[in-house]
C-alpha cells in the first residue's frame, strides 16, 4: 500500500510500463509494482472498464427525457400492365391497361413520453455509476493489499534462501572440523559423516528455498499481470517499529471510509432507487405525437394520362346529349342546361394537356402534404397480473439485503481491524523476543563449536547447537515477516495508510 506504516524506502526510480512478456526492470520497488498491477492486472482492468458502461447508462437515462424523432422515406415503381382486382382481371371491370407509375411517400414524426419511471432513471443511474465506482476503487485496494503481501511473500522466500545458505556454510565449518578432528585421531569417522550428512540435509533445504522464491516471484507477476523474461530484484525494505495510534482510532477509520465499505454503502443507495423506481410503476404516463407527411404519384409517360381523359371526352358527350334531350322535352327547360354538344368541348385542349404534364411531373421530391395530426394521451396501468408487485417486493427485499450487506461489512472490518491491531503488537513484541532468541543460539553454537574443537564437547553437542541455531534463525524470520504481514494487514484493515489516519511520517 501507497503509504506503508512500516516505514518502506522506495529504492531506485526505474519506470517501467509492461505488457504481457516484457524485459525485467534490474530492480522493483513496492510502488512500481503496485502501478504495474494497476496497469495490467487482467481482472481489475475487466472491472475497470465497467465505468463507460455506468456512464453510458446515465447519459441513456437522460437521453429518455428528450422527445424521439424519425423520419422516413420510400420510393416504389409500378410496371405497365392490366390491373387486377382481387381475383378479377381490370379488363372484366372495363379498366384498360395502365402505364408504369413511379411514387414516393415521406414522413416526419415526433413523440414524448413522460413517465415517473423515466424521471427517476436518472438518479437511478447516478446511484448505479456512483456503486460502480466504488466497487472499482474497492477492487483497485483489494489489489494493492495483494500486491504488498505478494511482495512480503517474495522478501520472506529470499530471506530464507539467505538462511539456508548461512547454514549452509555453517554446516560445511562443522564437516571440515569433524574431517581435521578424524584426520588427527581425536574423531571417530562416524562423525564426518554425520556433518557431511547434515551438510546435504541443509543443501537439500537450500535447493527448495530457492525454488520457493522462483514461484513466489510467478504468483507476484501473475497479479502484476506481466510475465518478466528476465531476473529481478525487489528493493523496498521494511523497518520494525511500534504500531502507531490505538485500536480505537484505527476502528473509526476504517468505518468512515474503508473502501469496500463505501462500496456496499454505494450498492445500498442503488438499491434504494431502484425501489423508488418500481414504486413509479403505479404512477400515469403521458404520451405526446405528431408527424408530417407527404405522398407523389408519377406516370413515366404522361401522354397515358392525357389518352385518359381523352377517353373520357365521348362519355362527357353522351352525358351532355341525354341532358340537352330531356331539358328540351320539358315545358320548362332544365337551368344551366347545354343547348348545343360536340366532342370538341370535351377533347383537352393543348393548355389542359401541358397542365396535366405539369402535375404529373412530381417524381420525387414534389409531395403532396397530409394534414397535420396531433395526438395526447394519458395511461393509468390499474392490473397487470401482480408483475409490479413481484418487481416492488424484489426491490424492497434488494434494499433490505443491501442494508445487511453493510451491516455485515462493518462487523467484518471491526473484527479485522481488532485481529490485526493484536497481532501486530503481539509480533512487534515477538520479533525482540525471537532476535533475543537468535543472539543466545548463535552464542551456543559458538561456544559448542569451541568444545568441540578443543575435545570439551561432542559433536553430538555440536549438532544440537546448529540445530537449535538453524531454528532460532528461521523463528525470527518468521516473527519479522509475521509482523510486516500483521501490518499489512492492518492497513487493509482499517483501508488507508496507517499514516494517514495517525499522521505521522514514517
Amino acid at each position: 500500500m501507497r503509504g506503508f506504516a512500516m516505514g518502506i524506502f522506495f529504492l531506485g526510480a526505474t519506470s517501467v510500463s509492461l505488457s504481457g512478456q516484457a524485459a525485467a526492470p534490474a530492480t522493483l520497488t513496492l510502488q512500481e509494482a503496485i502501478e504495474l498491477a494497476r496497469r495490467n492486472n487482467p481482472d481489475f482492468l475487466q472491472q475497470s472498464n465497467d465505468v463507460g458502461v455506468a456512464n453510458w447508462a446515465v447519459r441513456d437515462a437522460y437521453g429518455a427525457l428528450l422527445p424521439s424523432a424519425s423520419a422516413g422515406v420510400s420510393y416504389s415503381y409500378s410496371a405497365a400492365g392490366n390491373q387486377r382486382i382481387g381475383n378479377i382481371p381490370g379488363s372484366d371491370l372495363g379498366l384498360e391497361t395502365s402505364t408504369d407509375y413511379y411514387s414516393s411517400s415521406a414522413s416526419l414524426s415526433l413523440s414524448y413520453r413522460l413517465s415517473a419511471q423515466q424521471l427517476l432513471a436518472p438518479g437511478q443511474q447516478k446511484a448505479n455509476r456512483r456503486a460502480t465506482v466504488a466497487g472499482i476503487d474497492a477492487a483497485s485496494f483489494n489489489l494493492e493489499a495483494n500486491v504488498v503481501r505478494q511482495y512480503l511473500a517474495v522478501l520472506r522466500a529470499q530471506e530464507n534462501v539467505t538462511l539456508a545458505e548461512q547454514e549452509l556454510e555453517s554446516a560445511k565449518t562443522n564437516q571440515m572440523l569433524a574431517e581435521a578432528k578424524v584426520a588427527t585421531g581425536s574423531a571417530i569417522p562416524l562423525e564426518s559423516k554425520q556433518a557431511a550428512v547434515q551438510v546435504g540435509r541443509v543443501e537439500v533445504q537450500l535447493l527448495q528455498a530457492q525454488n520457493a522464491v522462483a514461484n513466489e516471484k510467478l504468483r507476484l507477476m501473475q497479479l502484476l499481470g506481466v510475465q518478466f523474461n528476465e531476473q529481478f530484484q525487489l528493493t523496498s525494505t521494511f523497518t520494525v517499529s511500534d504500531v502507531p495510534g490505538s485500536l480505537a482510532t484505527f476502528t473509526n477509520a476504517a468505518l468512515s471510509g474503508h473502501p469496500t465499505l463505501r462500496a456496499a454503502r454505494a450498492n445500498e443507495e442503488a438499491s434504494v432507487s431502484s425501489y423508488k423506481m418500481a414504486k413509479s410503476a403505479y404512477l400515469p404516463s403521458l404520451s405526446l405525437s405528431t408527424g408530417l407527411s407527404g405522398f407523389m404519384r408519377q406516370a413515366s409517360n404522361a401522354d397515358f394520362l392525357i389518352a385518359q381523359e381523352a377517353a373520357g371526352a365521348q362519355s362527357s358527350l353522351t352525358q351532355c346529349e341525354l341532358l340537352r334531350n330531356i331539358s328540351n322535352g320539358l315545358s320548362t327547360p332544365l337551368p344551366n342546361a347545354p343547348t348545343s354538344c360536340s366532342l370538341d368541348m370535351f377533347l383537352p385542349t393543348p393548355e389542359r394537356m401541358q397542365e396535366i404534364r405539369d402535375q404529373n411531373s412530381v417524381f420525387p421530391f414534389k409531395y403532396q402534404g397530409e394534414p397535420l395530426g396531433v395526438s395526447m394521451s394519458i395511461s393509468l396501468p390499474i392490473f397487470d397480473g401482480f408483475s409490479r408487485e413481484r418487481q416492488l417486493q424484489t426491490s424492497r427485499v434488494a434494499v433490505t439485503d443491501a442494508e445487511l450487506r453493510v451491516r455485515a461489512e462493518e462487523l467484518r472490518i471491526r473484527t479485522e481491524v481488532g485481529a490485526a491491531y493484536a497481532n501486530a503488537t503481539t509480533g512487534r513484541r515477538s520479533v525482540e523476543l525471537e532476535a533475543r532468541n537468535r543472539d543466545l543460539a548463535a552464542e551456543q553454537l559458538e561456544l559448542a563449536r569451541e568444545r568441540y574443537r578443543f575435545g570439551a564437547g561432542t559433536f553430538l553437542e555440536l549438532n544440537d547447537a546448529q540445530t537449535v541455531k538453524a531454528r532460532a534463525d528461521q523463528a525470527y524470520l518468521n516473527a519479522l515477516y509475521n509482523y510486516h504481514e500483521a501490518l499489512a494487514a492492518l492497513e487493509s484493515a482499517v483501508g488507508r495508510p496507517l499514516a494517514q489516519v495517525t499522521g505521522e511520517n514514517r
